[in-house]
């Protein structure tokens, strides 16, 4: 069935939602910092997490882009899947953190969600 839906879907779409889905968790991330300045003295250790969150959405972008604007080489593609599936790992686990805990509401929810989408496209964004 992956073969199919990997058949409809270019790898060029994806690698474009795949910069999409970046620029949307990266914004998130983002605002969720800006807003919380006081973050980085009352836990420094969250704010540290939430920056190094950033970085994997930018660093996913950027892979994304230069995959989009470049050839394809096998480093590039490996470490897109590599991002991504870090990526996912570290929101879906902060999504069950914030439910376990009962606290977060629909941003925990949204970055599970963006985590997910960022590691399907990085797999449908593999050339056929």
């Amino acid at each position: 069935m992956s073969s199919m839906v990997g058949s409809l879907v270019r790898p060029k779409y994806a690698l474009a939602a795949l910069a999409a889905v970046s620029v949307a968790g990266a914004a998130d991330v983002g605002e969720f910092l800006a807003a919380r300045p006081q973050l980085f003295a009352e836990a420094p250790g969250r704010a540290a997490g939430s920056v190094l969150g950033l970085a994997i959405w930018v660093g996913l972008l950027g892979l994304a882009l230069r995959r989009l604007s470049q050839d394809e080489t096998r480093s590039l593609r490996r470490a897109t899947f590599a991002l991504a599936a870090l990526n996912a790992l570290g929101n879906v686990g902060l999504t069950f953190i914030h439910f376990k805990a009962g606290v977060g509401g629909w941003r925990p929810v949204t970055s599970g969600l963006l985590g997910l989408a960022s590691l399907a496209f990085a797999v449908l964004a593999r050339p056929e």
